[in-house]
């Protein structure tokens, strides 16, 4: 590595210096001015020292007569805007070993570094030029700056300035094309971007559909330009570019030819611009990217403008991530906003069990709106508790309502469930609902008590009117009780109505009994036959009717188990009702078959079918609730106690309407299961 110390004022000059030479075999030391260049010049390591001054001042003579003063050993090459045979002379006559002119050439140029190199130190090999003892210089000057060299580190270092300012839109396409201006050396760039509006994973946004492209940052063209000269991506350069998707040059020759080209070079004109490069994110055009020409004049190679190109690509990918990011900051912003004005409280805890969020109402509710940021052991036991069963153990917890805050009566329903990340395989964090219920329990406590209270004043009322419908027949017989007893007729009377109400009592005490019991009895076997003809017999007893039964094909008797007292007392319930609503030989047909169910058990289907009018569809959805009645008499719980034996049988009860095929009633029951051997 050959170093070079050059002191130039002009920025030019030093990037005509740089394209000229190699960085993998030179390294510049580029200085302002004399007294900034002399500590390095101590230092032995400059072989060559290049003077950019006019030779016409005399300060130029003293500058050479200092260097050569402290490096005897330094070649000196001095630039000059023009030269003067007599200042040339000058030059010579004090050190100076080459004087060339502005601008400079390359062959001369690089011959003459490489004949002022020490001996021993010349660049020799297959790769050097012919006849030039010098390698050749690089096709492409922003190629040459960008290949893999030494400098690489140095370039990964420049670049990581710029991705300091990812975030910030407008600094990090500002740092962007300061950098990409050193290395080209344009008079001129400036980058037009749409508005952001891409759409989101997951979400239903569309597609920003407005073409107008805003300037976010240029150097060398107003800024005020863009508000009355509007560039798109529908017409003109923007159009162009997009509909192409390639780089677009200026072609002042070739205006005339067609309307459009007038157009585009008319807008490069104005610009002041030579090239328009599109921004791309390898899906869609972002915008465009215009581009002056070189300070020194000369034109873009190819290999420069596709590197343009591509680097204009890795920016649009950037100016992507940073609009996702703004979207997504927003989104997150709204949804922080939404939740802070909820009424519930909100708390969100890591995997680790450490507090992520907690909104405005959820610090209120754990009492630290005031004091230092909640953490996980601040929730009471029981809540911490059931956090830690769903972040540790994964459970699902059901919600569950909460009064033992300190100092606090209210009542709140507690809510944990976890919020999975989407493809995450780490643990999930845990969102802890907590809604103020108080109110709520309040109106549910106090519905409550009313219906508590309507349904005893209506069981009460049943109960009267049952009791005082029994008791009407035996105070008639009882005031006929002195002046009647001696008469047969009256005793069997007496008799029959003593009889008759007190299986009225008694059934309506045994409905209220069986409605009472959480449990069944005793289990025992029995066939469905068997059981529905006992209590057909019941049933005929207590309505003092004469009915027949008949077994109606399909049908298929099987063996149940259960409380064959409480079952056939159900049944009972059905057949009377079927008995009261036909008259004296009313007829049941009673059908049985045997289903197959999903868990692999069998149940068997018994349907009473009667001859009545049935009930209609409104009747059949009210039938079994407790004290529904179409009749005068009873309390209408018949249907409500044999629903509840079935259903404490696993098994069901179900009315059929008028709109059916058949008026009566379904029962299921599961039959039972031999016993394994």
């Amino acid at each position: 590595m050959f170093h070079i110390l050059v002191i130039t004022q002009d920025n030019g000059f030093q990037e005509s210096i740089k394209v000229l030479l190699p960085e993998n075999e030179f390294r510049l030391q580029v200085q302002p001015s004399p007294e900034n260049a002399f500590p390095f010049l101590k230092t032995g390591l400059a072989r060559i020292c290049i003077l950019d001054t006019n030779l016409k001042d005399i300060s130029a003579i003293r500058t050479v007569r200092e260097i050569r003063r402290r490096a005897p050993e330094v070649a000196i090459l001095v630039c000059a805007e023009e030269k003067d045979p007599q200042w040339e002379e000058d030059a010579y006559l004090n050190g100076v070993d080459f004087v060339f002119q502005k601008p400079v050439r390359g062959p001369v140029f690089t011959r003459m570094v490489q004949k002022h190199l020490p001996a021993g130190e010349k660049r020799t090999g297959r790769n050097q030029r012919p006849g030039s003892g010098f390698p050749p210089a690089p096709q492409s000057p922003l190629l040459a700056k960008h290949a893999l060299s030494g400098s690489a580190l140095e370039i990964m270092r420049d670049f990581s300035r710029i991705l300091s300012y990812s975030l910030d839109l407008k600094s990090f396409v500002h740092q962007f094309i300061l950098k990409l201006r050193e290395v080209i050396s344009v008079n001129r760039i400036a980058i037009l971007l749409r508005k952001p509006g891409i759409p989101l994973p997951g979400l239903s946004a569309t597609w920003n559909e407005d073409t107008t492209l805003d300037c976010i940052c240029s150097i060398g063209i107003e800024a005020d330009l863009f508000q009355y000269f509007q560039i798109n991506l529908s017409n003109g350069i923007g159009g162009m570019v997009a509909q192409s998707g390639r780089i677009l040059k200026a072609d002042y020759e070739n205006d005339l030819f067609s309307e459009e080209n007038s157009e585009i070079n008319h807008e490069f004109e104005l610009l002041g611009c030579e090239v328009a490069i599109p921004i791309v994110d390898r899906e869609r055009c972002l915008g465009i990217a215009l581009i002056g020409g070189r300070l020194t004049g000369s034109q873009f190679a190819d290999d420069e403008l596709q590197l343009l190109f591509h680097l204009m690509e890795e920016l649009g990918l950037a100016i992507r991530n940073n609009w996702l990011h703004e979207e997504l900051s927003s989104n997150h912003s709204l949804i922080s906003d939404v939740i802070a004005q909820f009424k519930s409280g909100c708390l969100v805890i890591s995997p680790d069990l450490h507090v992520l969020h907690a909104n405005p109402a959820m610090l209120d509710f754990m009492q630290k709106k005031d004091g230092p940021a909640p953490a996980f052991s601040d929730l009471p036991s029981k809540i911490a508790c059931k956090v830690y069963e769903v972040v540790q153990k994964g459970k699902d917890i059901a919600p569950f309502m909460f009064d033992e805050f300190p100092n606090d009566e209210r009542i709140f329903r507690i809510s944990i469930f976890p919020i999975h990340p989407r493809k995450s395989e780490s643990g999930a964090a845990t969102m802890v609902l907590m809604e103020d219920f108080t109110q709520v329990e309040k109106a549910k406590q106090v519905e409550m008590e009313a219906q508590n209270a309507q349904t005893v004043a209506l069981i009460a009322k049943r109960f009267a009117h049952e009791i005082r419908n029994a008791l009407v027949p035996l105070s008639t017989h009882q005031q006929l009780l002195d002046t009647d007893f001696d008469k047969e007729t009256f005793r069997n009377s007496l008799g029959k109505t003593m009889d008759r109400q007190i299986r009225r009592i008694s059934r309506f005490a045994d409905q209220m009994l069986l409605l009472s019991q959480s449990r069944n009895g005793t289990e025992h076997s029995t066939s469905v036959k068997s059981l529905i003809k006992d209590a057909f017999l019941e049933a005929q007893n207590f309505s003092a009717r004469t009915g027949t039964l008949k077994w109606v094909e399909p049908f298929e008797d099987a063996r149940i188990r259960g409380d064959l007292s409480t079952l056939k007392y159900a049944y009972m319930e059905i057949l009377l009702n079927a008995l009261q609503s036909v008259g004296e030989e009313a007829e049941v047909n009673v059908r049985s078959r045997i289903e197959p169910r999903e868990n692999g058990k069998k149940v068997v289907v018994v349907d009473l079918i009667d001859r009545g009018g049935g009930f209609t569809k409104n009747a059949a959805e009210e039938a079994l609730k407790p004290f529904f009645t179409t009749r005068n008499v009873g309390v209408g719980l018949g249907l409500t106690v044999a629903e509840k034996v079935f259903r404490a049988h696993d098994g069901s009860l179900e009315i059929l309407h008028q709109d059916e095929r058949n008026n009566g009633v379904r029962t299921i029951l599961n039959l039972e299961e031999p016993n394994p051997l």
